[in-house]
């Protein structure tokens, strides 16, 4: 492990990585205050000279205070541009009534940027609400009704971007638009779009299933039914096909399912590697406990949790999982933990069977522990907040498990494959 940046003193400086090669490390330089945070450009950093150099370019950098830079860094925009060697990114400003978009392409081979295209829209009507990569060469954004920002509806606009093409297509598919799960690309040999068919939060379903005093608050489009909130699916499509769909104007997709569940239960993705996706699937308490089946009423307080090849999308069952219990997932390897006030424990699936209980620190009664993560196989990192001073107060401890080397404490932590970014 290599701690590269300390984070600093509000104003608050941190450098987050985007994209790590053997010789040189990508980051986005970010600012902020308790508040607030904005992007400052992007930055790579040279491992042999030790040399941090910004590689965005453009007025956008001449005068920040007049522009929004975004940089796609969600785990699976990450894990999208892992094999690319281009890093996509928006620069956003605004002229009287209208906001204005322009997309650029940062060439990592060449060392150069390319202008993708500007796209303008008005403020009154619609909110930016950020891009998403899906592979190389395509990206999409969204600009949500300004009148319910916060909530995907069919009057939300979705766009693809081709960027060879320079071109911009509107997705009219409402599954695709109305969504609130994953959308992102699989496969290397063949290509899926994978979408997570998912409209409400599992407590919202279940409210709205049991109780006669909860309406729908969302309006239903004329081509669905208002029980479509509770349809739980994993749909696929090929993604030449997405493309050929988008490109024709199409209003509607055929997608094959991978797995799906109506009203008796959810289906949720709960965690992603380079290779796997994994997700749960499980029926109500209350379709449990009227079940004549007994392998279903014996799930009682469990959660079914399956995985999928990227590759094959072939589907295998690998455990049931206590309602108390968490997961976390690295390569093939899935953990199951187990928490309480006082201690985490670790136990994993792999053939050696590792486990590994790690005593909480109860001394200090202001600071409380709690499971945030593991990697390498090898070290957990443990959350500690302060009760007086939550944001301040707050760090992370990282723990070897095969205890050898001590405890150690940082603010932030990032991994991007095998590399481990400690502020």
């Amino acid at each position: 492990m290599k701690g590269i940046i300390k984070g600093q003193d509000v104003p608050k400086i941190a450098y987050r990585p985007v994209k790590s090669l053997e010789d040189r490390i990508y980051f986005e330089k970010v600012q902020g205050t308790l508040e607030e945070q904005w992007t400052e450009g992007i930055y790579r950093y040279d491992i042999a000279e030790q040399k941090l150099t910004r590689v965005d370019t453009g007025e956008h950098s001449n005068n920040p205070s007049m522009y929004d830079i975004e940089v796609p860094g969600s785990y699976e925009d990450v894990l999208a541009i892992k094999d690319m060697d281009y890093i996509y990114y928006c620069v956003s400003s605004e002229a009287e009534k209208e906001q204005i978009l322009n997309f650029f392409r940062l060439n990592l081979e060449a060392d150069t940027q390319d202008d993708i295209l500007n796209f303008s829209f008005s403020k009154d009507e619609y909110v930016y609400k950020g891009l998403e990569i899906l592979t190389e060469g395509y990206f999409i954004f969204t600009l949500s009704d300004a009148k319910t920002p916060f909530e995907s509806n069919q009057y939300d606009k979705v766009y693809l971007v081709d960027v060879d093409e320079r071109r911009i297509y509107e997705i009219h598919d409402l599954l695709f638009k109305l969504t609130a799960g994953k959308r992102e690309v699989i496969g290397k040999e063949a290509k899926y779009l994978l979408v997570e068919e998912v409209y409400l939060s599992e407590e919202e379903e279940l409210e709205l299933l049991l109780s006669d005093d909860v309406e729908l608050a969302i309006d239903i489009p004329e081509e669905m039914t208002e029980d479509f909130v509770f349809k739980n699916s994993l749909r696929i499509l090929p993604f030449q096909n997405f493309l050929n769909l988008v490109k024709s104007g199409s209003r509607y997709y055929e997608y094959k399912v991978l797995d799906s569940i109506f009203m008796d239960g959810v289906i949720r993705i709960v965690g992603e590697t380079p290779n796997m996706l994994y997700y749960k699937k499980n029926k109500h308490e209350h379709v449990l406990k009227s079940s004549r089946d007994f392998n279903e009423r014996r799930l009682k307080g469990k959660e079914e949790i399956f995985s999928i090849d990227k590759e094959t999308l072939n589907i295998s069952k690998i455990m049931e999982l206590g309602d108390k219990s968490l997961l976390a997932f690295e390569d093939e390897t899935v953990y199951e933990i187990e928490e309480d006030d006082e201690k985490v424990k670790i136990a994993s699936s792999r053939g050696d069977s590792f486990s590994f209980e790690y005593e909480k620190d109860v001394s200090d009664i202001e600071a409380k522990e709690y499971f945030y993560d593991l990697f390498n196989h090898r070290y957990l990192v443990i959350g500690v907040i302060k009760s007086k001073d939550k944001f301040s107060g707050s760090f992370l401890k990282i723990v070897d498990m095969y205890e050898i080397e001590e405890d150690r404490k940082c603010e932030d932590l990032f991994i991007i494959d095998d590399t481990v970014f400690i502020g």
